[in-house]
């Protein structure tokens, strides 16, 4: 009895060697089956298909169906794939299938997909992958829209702009390169995988508490692996020494209620900066850092030009990208403190992690991971030194062009693919359209058929609706204007005169709010006819008498000292808010003052009355 044959079991090249033999008649197909070990209808078929002239392959095909889709189909998926998650808005597996369903019955190609549940089917899966090996199923880094939005060709343009103007001018070294950062680390750590028995449903970790109060810690390190020992901002009204025990050498702690990082710590920490790196006219130093307002303030931009340190802040919302600390140094840091906590709560059972220990945690991960080719690695990605501009390519600022569209293309552009998958699916319609008409449903079908009859763009615009791109210009059109940031260098004499320009103006409006307050207080009470001032929700008591003297009233005319009950002698106009020296005029009806300019009236009768006490 002839064995049984098990199907697929041959060689391509077998097969291959066999129709050779048949084609030159050494062997018969019957002498050639049973040598090679081929079914005898297999290398009957593919002689018949190369007599009638068709393209044979030798691979094995098992079954009426090769693939649902075919290469250059497939190739499209692919590309659009990667086109959202170059976006930041990538598919997830059932998004996948169901596209590759919808994709399917649109075009109307064969398949043998799930029509109740309207999704491809897991065979179809892990076929794509496996053909597709550049696409692996990943677990998403959250990315807010403002770093997507903020990551964009021309702020990027400008800070390498700027850098490349100070790297020419100074020619920095990489020992003379650094760039500092602020982070927050808990009391209540994040918890990493753990080995658990299968059978329980939900494993548990301690940890010190349910929340923690963040704690700021501030890093700096420099292009060639020079660390500045960290700076800390407790959430506390005042310092304890207990707080740094086991602290980095040479560290700094201080107290603030909320555990923020101002510019009077900023500029304490730059004093720490400058001890160790020592700064020189011959020899300054550039610090990279982000926009944050503590770092703009006069008080810093002064101390930074008399210490010959060069300041440059980065783009808003781009830290991600452009800071060397955030690239490389913050993620191993919060890894390696998670564990150190971890290995800390196990071997001190039943203790919490308090405010006291944090600073001995710190140490340990900080030490782990101050490490040299961590931080040579982290300017070397961002393009900072060695100084590389080209560094990131258009796919980089995808998930910015979303919402950078101009107005007068988002009706063209805004459902648009990239040129070459236009050109792709083109000649995919042409094909299909001339293929239709030849093919029956009857026929055994071999391979994937071409598209049906459509255009081109009509196709761009089902595939856009299977799988849309969200318009983010009509939003924009809608949203405020207001002036953006930009990366700067700070302590350049242009920017030092806008900085001083905005602590004038802040100094002004805090004037004013202290002249405001002392009016207030001024105006709390004279007598029955005084009407009540709310303050902050409290109310002045009436028949208070008024604090403010002066020694005339209406003009040419004698006024009686009043009462003083309050440590301020400053009289303030009721119109201007003012305290200038000039003729005034008493108001009848609130008894404030007024000068004699403000009143704007040429000749000031007994019964004068300001313009507050008209409007109310």
């Amino acid at each position: 009895m002839e064995e049984k044959k098990k199907k697929g079991s041959w060689e391509p090249q077998s097969l291959q060697t066999a129709i050779d033999k048949v084609m030159s008649k050494e062997l018969s197909v019957k002498q050639a089956a049973m040598q090679y070990n081929i079914p005898k209808s297999t290398i009957h078929d593919k002689i018949k298909a190369l007599n009638r002239g068709e393209e044979v392959t030798m691979k094995l095909k098992l079954g009426r169906f090769t693939s649902t889709f075919s290469a250059e189909y497939e190739q499209v998926l692919v590309d659009h794939i990667k086109d959202l998650s170059n976006r930041c808005m990538p598919l997830m597996k059932k998004e996948f299938l169901k596209l590759a369903y919808d994709l399917a019955e649109v075009m109307k190609i064969p398949h043998r997909f799930n029509k109740e549940k309207g999704s491809a089917g897991k065979h179809f899966y892990y076929d794509f992958m496996k053909r597709h090996s550049d696409i692996s199923l990943r677990a998403p880094e959250s990315t807010s829209m403002m770093r997507a939005v903020g990551f964009n060709k021309p702020q990027v343009d400008l800070f390498y702009d700027n850098l490349e103007k100070l790297m020419k001018q100074y020619k920095f070294t990489p020992s003379r390169i650094y760039n500092c950062d602020e982070t927050g680390v808990s009391c209540v750590h994040k918890h990493q995988k753990v080995l658990a028995p299968k059978a329980i449903r939900q494993v548990g970790k301690l940890t010190s508490a349910e929340r923690g109060k963040n704690i700021t810690v501030l890093f700096c390190m420099s292009a060639n692996g020079h660390y500045i020992p960290p700076f800390f901002v407790f959430p506390r009204q005042r310092m304890n020494e207990r707080l740094m025990v086991n602290a980095p050498a040479e560290s700094i702690g201080m107290a603030q209620p909320k555990g923020w990082m101002n510019s009077d710590f900023f500029l304490q920490y730059l004093r720490i900066f400058v001890k160790h790196t020592q700064p020189t006219k011959e020899n300054p130093v550039l610090l990279l850092m982000d926009g944050h307002c503590s770092h703009k303030t006069l008080a810093v931009i002064n101390f930074c030009r008399e210490n010959h340190i060069h300041l440059m802040s980065s783009p808003p919302h781009t830290t991600h990208k452009l800071q060397p600390l955030d690239r490389t140094f913050m993620k191993p840091f919060k890894d390696a403190y998670s564990q150190r906590c971890d290995l800390w709560i196990r071997t001190n059972a039943g203790c919490r992690i308090t405010d006291y220990d944090i600073a001995g945690l710190v140490k340990e991960a900080f030490i782990k991971v101050a490490r040299l080719d961590i931080a040579v690695s982290a300017f070397k990605c961002t393009g900072i030194y060695p100084f590389d501009r080209h560094l990131f390519s258009d796919l980089d600022y995808l998930a910015a062009d979303m919402t950078n569209i101009p107005l007068e293309q988002t009706e063209t552009s805004s459902n648009a693919l990239n040129n070459e998958q236009v050109v792709v699916i083109s000649n995919l319609i042409i094909e299909e359209q001339m293929k239709e008409s030849e093919q029956s449903i009857s026929e055994p079908i071999t391979t994937s058929p071409k598209p049906s009859t459509s255009t081109a763009p009509d196709l761009v615009q089902i595939i856009h609706n299977l799988s849309p791109l969200s318009d983010a210009a009509k939003k924009r059109t809608a949203a405020r204007k207001r002036k953006s940031e930009r990366s700067e260098i700070l302590t350049s004499s242009p920017y030092k005169k806008v900085a001083e320009e905005k602590e004038n103006e802040k100094n002004m409006k805090d004037k004013k709010k202290e002249i405001k307050s002392k009016f207030k207080v001024a105006m709390g009470g004279k007598g029955k006819q005084t009407k009540r001032i709310k303050t902050k929700g409290k109310s002045v008591d009436k028949g208070k008498e008024a604090t403010n003297v002066r020694p005339k009233g209406k003009k040419g005319s004698e006024v009686e000292p009043l009462t003083e009950t309050s440590n301020t002698n400053i009289t303030i106009c009721v119109v201007c808010l003012e305290d200038t020296d000039e003729d005034w005029i008493q108001c009848s009806s609130c008894r404030g003052w007024v000068h004699e300019a403000c009143a704007d009236i040429p000749e000031c009768g007994d019964g004068f009355i300001c313009d507050r006490c008209r409007l109310f």
